[in-house]
Order: C-alpha cells, then sequence, then structure tokens
C-alpha cells in the first residue's frame, strides 16, 4: 500500500513542483498572448470580438491539459529520483533557459503557420517534420530566422531569471516514503490526464478560424501523428453495404452497381491518328484568386499567359481541389481519387499498383514520365509515381548544373524545357507521350530567375512568383506550339491547390476553387467556358476522352464535357474532416461519426451559413457523402483500387 503523504511530504513535493509550476505557467502565458494575437490579426468575419472571451477560457483549458501532458516525464523525474543535480543553481537555471527558449521560438513558429494557414499545427506540420532539408531551408530563405532567435533568447534569458531569482527550490532529502507516494500522484495525474483527452473534442465552435484559436497547437501536433492512420470505420458514419453500392453507382454514373466502381469509359471522338499525347501541369499553389479569367483578384493581373490560353481550350471556371497540399491534388488529378482524412495515397502505405491515369496510359503503350524539379524523396512522391504506371521520374540531379534552383529545385522554365525536349525525342521514335509535372516557383522563399519578369519589389513575393510561373507556363506552349506538339496533344494546366487557407467552414472550400484550362487539337474546343462545379477527381476521365483514349478503370470522376451547369459536386478533405459540396450545400464528416452543415445560395456563392440538416435534401447529401467516402476507403484497404 501508498503510505499517506504527511505535511513533510507535502512541503518537500510542492517544492520540487515549483520547477514544473514555473514551466506551466510560462506555457500557458506565453500561450494565451499568442492567441490574443492571432485573434487580432488573422480573425475573420465569422469570429467577433465578441467570442474571444469564450475562446481564451477555452484555449486556457486546453493549454493546461496540454502544458500538464507534455511536463507528464519531468513530473514522473522529480517523483521517482531524488535529482540532487537539479539543485545546482547553475544547472537547473540553464535547463530552464533552453526550455524557455524552444517555447518561446516555437510560439514564433507556431504565428507563422497560422498567418500561412489559418490553423493550429496539423498534418502539414507533421509532413514539414519529415523532410527537414527542404522545410528548413525554406525557413530560413522566408523569414528572418536569426531575429526571431534573438528575440527568443531574450524572452528566454527574462523568464529565466524571473524564476532563478524567485524560484527557491530543494532537491535535497526524498526518502523512498515520498518517492511511493509521489510516484502514485503523479500516476493518478497521467490516468486523469489519458481520461480527459479520451473525451476531448478534436474541434470546437461553429467558426473553424475560431475553433483552431481555441485549440492548442503543441496538442494538435499530437493528435495529427496519432490521426494520420486511423480506422476510418471506428470513426466516421457508415450506411449499409448494399445502400452505399447503390448510392456510390449513382454519383459517378455506373449503370452496373454490382460492378463496384469499375466502368468503362468510351472516348468522345476518336482522332484519325490514333489517341492523342498527353501532358498535364499541375501549378504548384496557383488558386482562382491570381486569374481575372477564373473569377479573381482583378488588380495586379498575374495569370495572362493562363488567361490568354485558356480561350484556346475549355476553360473550367469552377473547379474545386480535393484538399490544401499537393498530394491531395496528385490523388484526385492523377488517380480520380477521394481525399481521404488523414494521409493521402500518395503517402500512405497499399498505394502501389493503384488505378492512375499513368497506368492506363503504360497499358496502351505510352511512354510515360514524371517531372518534378525538386526531389521525388519529398512527400514519397517518387515511390508512388514510379509504383503506379510512371516509368522515368525526372527530378532535380537531372537538370542543366547551372539551371536557377532554390530549396525546392529547379525553376519552372527548366522543367518544360525538359519536357519538350524529351517529349520531341519520344514523338521521333514513334511512341504516345504521357507526361505529368508538378511546378514549384510559386512556393516560398519565391525566387525566381532574373530579368524574366518585371515585379516591384514592394509588392507581394507570392504574385511576383505567380507572375513568373505563368510566363514560365506561357513560354513553354509557345514552344510547344511552335514545335507541333499541340497538334497531337491534350494538355491539362490546373492548380494543384489554392495559395492559403482561408473560410470559417470547417472545411475551407472558398480557398479551394483552382483555374483549369484543357487544350486539345480539336477545333470543337476552342474558347469553350464550363461553369458546372467539378473535382479534380473529374479531371482524368475528362482529359482521357478528350485524347480518343478508351479503357476501363475504377475511377470516381467522370467526363464533364457537354453535362449541364447545374448538379455538379467536388469532394475535399481539411485534415481529418471530409465532405462534399453542391450547387447550394456543403456537408462535412468529422470523428466520432459527426456531420456539419452548410447553405450557399448558388454554385458560385462564396457565403455558407451553417444549417441544421434536417430536411430531407441534407440528410440525402450526407448519405452520399458517407456512401462515397467508406467506399473510396474500402477499396483502398482492400488494395481493389486497380485497373482490371
Amino acid at each position: 500500500m501508498v503510505p499517506l503523504p504527511n505535511s513533510g511530504f507535502v512541503h518537500r513535493y510542492a517544492q520540487r513542483w515549483r520547477l514544473i509550476g514555473c514551466l506551466l505557467g510560462c506555457q500557458l502565458v506565453l500561450w494565451s498572448l499568442l492567441r490574443v494575437v492571432l485573434f487580432v490579426v488573422f480573425q475573420d468575419g465569422a469570429t467577433t470580438a465578441g467570442q474571444l472571451p469564450a475562446i481564451l477560457l477555452t484555449g486556457v483549458a486546453f493549454d493546461l491539459l496540454a502544458g500538464l501532458t507534455f511536463l507528464l516525464p519531468v513530473v514522473f523525474l522529480l517523483s521517482i529520483f531524488r535529482c540532487r543535480w537539479l539543485g545546482r543553481f547553475r544547472v537547473r537555471t540553464a535547463l530552464l533557459g533552453l526550455a524557455l527558449f524552444l517555447l518561446c521560438f516555437i510560439t514564433f513558429v507556431e504565428y507563422f503557420f497560422f498567418e500561412e494557414y489559418s490553423a493550429r499545427f496539423n498534418h502539414l506540420a507533421l509532413d514539414y517534420l519529415m523532410y527537414p532539408d527542404e522545410v528548413f531551408g525554406n525557413i530560413f530563405a522566408s523569414y528572418n530566422v536569426p531575429l526571431f532567435v534573438g528575440i527568443s533568447a531574450a524572452l528566454a534569458g527574462g523568464l529565466t531569471w524571473w524564476a532563478a531569482t524567485r524560484m527557491p527550490a530543494a532537491f535535497d532529502e526524498w526518502p523512498w516514503r515520498d518517492r511511493l507516494a509521489a510516484t502514485a500522484i503523479a500516476a493518478t495525474l497521467a490516468a486523469g490526464l489519458w481520461a480527459t483527452w479520451s473525451v476531448a473534442p478534436f474541434s470546437v465552435g461553429s467558426s473553424r478560424v475560431g475553433g483552431e484559436l481555441a485549440l492548442n497547437g503543441w496538442a494538435q501536433l499530437v493528435r495529427a501523428y496519432l490521426t494520420s492512420h486511423l480506422d476510418y470505420e471506428a470513426y466516421y458514419s457508415m450506411v449499409p453495404a448494399d445502400e452505399a453500392r447503390t448510392r456510390v453507382a449513382r454519383l459517378v454514373g455506373q449503370t452496373a452497381p454490382a460492378a463496384g466502381l469499375l466502368r468503362h469509359f468510351a472516348p468522345r471522338e476518336r482522332p484519325a491518328q490514333g489517341p492523342l499525347d498527353v501532358v498535364i501541369i499541375m501549378e504548384e499553389s496557383l488558386g482562382s484568386i491570381f486569374s481575372s479569367r477564373f473569377g479573381g483578384e482583378t488588380a495586379d493581373p498575374v495569370t495572362p499567359e493562363l488567361d490568354r490560353w485558356s480561350h484556346r481550350g475549355v476553360a473550367l471556371t469552377n473547379l474545386i481541389a480535393n484538399g490544401n497540399r499537393t498530394v491531395r491534388g496528385m490523388e484526385g488529378i492523377l488517380c480520380s481519387f477521394l481525399p481521404l482524412p488523414g494521409d493521402s495515397v500518395v503517402k500512405r502505405d497499399r498505394s502501389e499498383n493503384v488505378a492512375s491515369i499513368a497506368r492506363v496510359l503504360a497499358a496502351q503503350a505510352y511512354r510515360t514520365t514524371f517531372f518534378t524539379g525538386g526531389y521525388g524523396l519529398f512527400d514519397n512522391v517518387k515511390a508512388f509515381m514510379t509504383a503506379n504506371g510512371f516509368a522515368q521520374f525526372v527530378e532535380q540531379p537531372d537538370y542543366p548544373a547551372d539551371a536557377f534552383r532554390t530549396v525546392w529545385g529547379v525553376a519552372d522554365e527548366f522543367v518544360f524545357d525538359e519536357m519538350i525536349a524529351r517529349q520531341k525525342a519520344a514523338h521521333a521514335a514513334g511512341r504516345r507521350w504521357f507526361s505529368a509535372t508538378i511546378t514549384g516557383s510559386n512556393h516560398k522563399p519565391f525566387d525566381v530567375p532574373p530579368g524574366r519578369v518585371t515585379w516591384p519589389a514592394e509588392k507581394s513575393l507570392r504574385r511576383g512568383a505567380v507572375l513568373y510561373a505563368d510566363w514560365a507556363l506561357g513560354r513553354y506552349l509557345d514552344q510547344a506550339g511552335r514545335a507541333g506538339l499541340l497538334e497531337h496533344t491534350v494538355v491539362l494546366i490546373v492548380g494543384d491547390h489554392g495559395s492559403r487557407v482561408y473560410g470559417a467552414e470547417e472545411i475551407p472550400v472558398t480557398s479551394y476553387r483552382v483555374p483549369a484550362v484543357i487544350l486539345a487539337p480539336q477545333p470543337a474546343y476552342t474558347n469553350t467556358v464550363i461553369d458546372r462545379l467539378t473535382s479534380q477527381v473529374d479531371l482524368a476521365p475528362t482529359v482521357l476522352s478528350l485524347a480518343g483514349v478508351e479503357y476501363d478503370a475504377p475511377f470516381f470522376g467522370q467526363d464533364v464535357i457537354g453535362l449541364p451547369d447545374e448538379g455538379g459536386r467536388a469532394f475535399v478533405n481539411h485534415n481529418r474532416s471530409i465532405g462534399m459540396l453542391t450547387d447550394s450545400q456543403l456537408v462535412v464528416l468529422g470523428l466520432h461519426q459527426s456531420r456539419t452543415f452548410y447553405a450557399r445560395t448558388d454554385r458560385r456563392g462564396d457565403a455558407f451559413s451553417q444549417m441544421n440538416g434536417s430536411s430531407p435534401t441534407a440528410r440525402e447529401l450526407a448519405a452520399d457523402t458517407t456512401a462515397a467516402f467508406q467506399t473510396a476507403y474500402q477499396v483502398y484497404r482492400e488494395r481493389q483500387f486497380r485497373l482490371p
């Protein structure tokens, strides 16, 4: 039995807890100050000043829970061991100073992460920790790191001086009777924290930004790790299997529900010379806000080339990205697959031999090549692409040594030059050609080759990088046209995701709007506009149809050429939330089988209002969304998302 603590024990244990209390107090103060600063700087229209007290109170509760959890190892250390070495003033002060410096510096990191993504640490931050070369190089190139290190050191120095002069500590007497009692208390605290976390909500409030402000960034990072490969069926709502099969068949246009997702895709027309070459260019962070042609901001237009070329092909003016990560765009554009919660299939296991546009074309003797200006190790891109239909993978070492480079790779123009050279070689060899490319110049630190575009230094660096990326795209298309490549090629240009996350909804779909242009040799598709609400999963079937390719595949998308403007839908993801957007509604499925409903006036509307979801239309939409995502998870888990 554990001995009951006496007054001497309480005094001795309290002395040890002074160190823990100092660290916890500093955490609570810094996290609360950060929360206020984030509210003042980044509040949106859905988060008002009247909500600030509730946000702060909820935030302190989360901060206290997170602070005690992260300090739990220190609690056990001081409970079990004598730790006489902590009685040395210099040792204790040095360790305290280091801990407070890290706390201060990470607070600055949280601020800049929120500035970019309007969110606490999440799967994006977790992904970045896995690729330190690119990420830390990007940080040092984009921010004045020495300045913030200096500020953090100064703040930590002041806090350490305050704690050292006002925190008498005694680490001498600590008999075994005290250790047993203290360990029992620490174990009880650990059990209480575990029980509290098990019922703590993953999101709070009706406003996404307000909810993010109330949460704790450190805790969200751990939660992101723990839920990156969660069991979908244990956390999300489900419908019976037969019902799911019927609903999904209707959603994807499957005339034989018993066949599952596998469908026969016939081309819209068959070119006389046979199927055409296919080129897919995924433009990094190219949101529709940059283009006047696609409904974006008109001041300082930065996509004149995209806008010019959009009149020569099919412009999809109401396209919604799968998510806010490049790998989300890749799985939607290249695989016509839904964005499951947690990690993209590009980064998951069980992701070899999945159905993709590259596999479809490789089976028809196309030469298939994937291009990136960076390294394929990042986000597991090379492993995924080479396991799913791409015979060649071109990455940073494959470009000329003198090509302009940033921490993310070579500039876009050098990637496009390599693309043209290799397509010419394939055409000379009598091989049909398919390439997919992810550009990288529109990425922090937004460094571009000098002399290409004129952009005043006092203006947005991001918009300047978009202007360069657009210049490089126009240069590529002009060169491909002069070389005769466009006469036998279908080219898709599409944003992989928007430039940054904004919006109050649990899935901020307003910021997911991206431009897309499909260039085809057939005159019938010149200066064509499709304003139907469209998903990235629809792009592969549409492009293959225009290229004259016939195939069988389990794609979730459909050929959108010729469909009415009304009746579209888009599948979307944000961290652990998944959903489906229609012309008038958005339903979001979350952890613990939660469902949230939003309404808007029309398919172009960006103003959403939360609704109760009790209407028959809302219930049907929720059931369809549930059926689609549970089917996607099941075919992924059972390795059934593959070509016949």
